[in-house]
C-alpha cells in the first residue's frame, strides 16, 4: 500500500500515468475521506455498490472510516484489528479483498476497479458486513436473508501466506477446477465431476473468516441424523456429502492468477427454497432445519452471537468472492476462502456481464 504522500507529493510523478495498483491506492484513501474528487476518473466513470450504480459520493463513501494498510499519521490513524488484504492485478483491473471498518462494523470490502489511460473508469463494489454482530449490531435489519455462517471480523485473520506464495497453474486448470468445484457442490453435475477436481491433503475451507471444514467440534444439522456433521467433514467429503445442495449456481465469474496457482471466483449461489433435504452417502436422508408450518420460536442471542441460525430452507441468494489456492504439483485445491453476503432471492451484488 503506497502512502497517500508518496500518491500525492512529487510533482514528478504526477507527469507519470499512474498504474491500476496505484489508482486502487488512491481509491481507498479517497473512500476513507468521502471525497472521490481527489481521483483521476473518467468522464464515463461508473460506480457500483451491491449491483446498483451510485453517484461517487453516496454510500460507503459516507461509512467507511478505515480500512487495512490505509494509514497516514497525520490524516488516517491505523485500525489495529484490521489485517486481511489480498490482492490480484493486471495492467488495468485490480481485484482487493480489504478488511473495513464502518464505523463500529466490521467486515471485508470486495472491489474490482477497472483503468483507462492513467484514470479510473470503473470500481464494483460489494461490502461484506457484520449481519449480527458488533457495537451497532452490524447491519442487522427483518429484510436480511440468514446465513449459516456471517461476517464476524473478530474471526477474520490475516490473509493466508499460502496466497502469496509461487506455484505456477494454468489458467485453464484453474477454471476448470472452480467451475466443477460448485458444479459439484450445488448438486448440478455427478459424483464423477468430483473425481476430476482434487484436493491437496490438509484442503481447508473459511467462510466469512470461519472455518467450515475439518471443525473437530461441530454442530449436529438435523437431530434425526446425529452423526452428519458437515463441518467436521474434509473439503472433498463435505462436497460429495449433498450439504450445498439446496444452492444452485446463478453466475459465475472466474479470473486467475496462475504465477501464484489463485483463482478469484465472483458468484451468487440461489437458493430457491424448495430443497428440504438431501440424500447424503453412508448416512440417508437429512433434512435441512427451518420453519415447515410450526410456529418458530426465535432465540435473538444466537444472531448477535453470530452462531448458526436453524433455517436453511428459505429463498436467498449468496453473493460474494471466493479464493482458491491450488497446489502446483497436482493442481488440488488446498484451500478456500469464502467472503458473501445473502440477499434477496436472484438479486446481484455484482455485475456478471463480460
Amino acid at each position: 500500500m503506497i502512502p497517500l504522500a508518496a500518491l500525492l507529493a512529487t510533482p514528478a510523478a504526477a507527469q507519470d500515468v499512474p498504474s491500476a495498483e496505484e489508482l486502487a491506492d488512491r481509491f481507498e484513501y479517497a473512500l476513507i475521506a468521502g471525497d472521490y474528487r481527489m481521483l483521476p476518473v473518467t468522464e464515463d466513470f461508473t460506480y457500483v455498490e451491491n449491483g446498483a450504480e451510485l453517484e461517487p459520493w453516496d454510500g460507503m463513501w459516507n461509512t467507511v472510516t478505515a480500512l487495512e494498510g490505509v494509514t497516514d499519521p497525520a490524516l488516517y490513524p491505523p485500525a489495529a484489528t484490521l489485517d486481511y488484504r489480498f490482492e490480484f492485478a493486471t495492467s488495468d483491473t485490480v481485484i482487493r479483498l480489504v478488511e473495513s471498518e464502518e464505523q463500529s462494523v466490521r467486515g471485508v470490502l470486495a472491489y474490482r476497479l477497472v483503468a483507462r489511460d492513467g484514470q479510473i473508469a470503473r470500481i464494483d463494489t460489494l461490502p461484506i458486513r457484520e449481519e449480527f454482530t458488533g457495537e451497532r449490531s452490524g447491519t442487522v435489519s427483518l429484510m436480511q436473508p440468514f446465513l449459516t455462517n456471517t461476517m464476524d471480523g473478530s474471526r477474520i485473520g490475516p490473509a493466508d501466506p499460502s496466497l502469496a506464495a509461487a506455484g505456477a497453474v494454468s489458467a485453464l486448470h484453474i477454471e476448470s477446477v472452480i467451475g466443477r468445484y460448485f458444479a459439484r457442490a450445488t448438486g448440478e453435475q455427478s459424483e464423477e465431476l468430483m473425481m476430476q477436481i482434487g484436493f491437496a491433503p490438509g484442503c481447508r475451507r473459511y467462510d466469512n473468516g470461519r472455518q467450515v471444514t475439518n471443525v473437530v467440534v461441530a454442530p449436529v444439522l438435523d437431530p434425526q441424523q446425529p452423526d452428519f456433521r458437515p463441518y467436521a467433514l474434509g473439503c472433498k467429503a463435505q462436497m460429495g456429502s449433498g450439504f450445498y445442495e439446496n444452492f444452485r449456481i446463478g453466475a459465475l465469474q472466474a479470473v486467475t492468477d496462475e504465477a501464484h496457482g489463485v483463482g478469484i471466483a465472483f458468484v451468487r449461489l440461489d437458493q430457491p427454497g424448495t430443497v428440504m433435504s438431501f440424500e447424503a452417502p453412508g448416512v440417508g436422508q437429512v433434512i435441512y432445519p427451518g420453519p415447515r408450518g410450526e410456529v418458530a420460536e426465535t432465540d435473538t442471542s444466537e444472531q448477535f452471537a453470530s452462531r448458526m441460525t436453524d433455517n436453511m430452507i428459505t429463498p436467498l441468494s449468496l453473493n460474494g468472492v471466493f479464493l482458491f489456492k491450488l497446489e502446483p504439483e497436482h493442481g488440488g485445491i488446498a484451500r478456500i476462502d469464502a467472503f458473501y453476503r445473502a440477499a434477496p432471492y436472484k438479486w446481484s451484488g455484482w455485475d456478471f456481464q463480460e
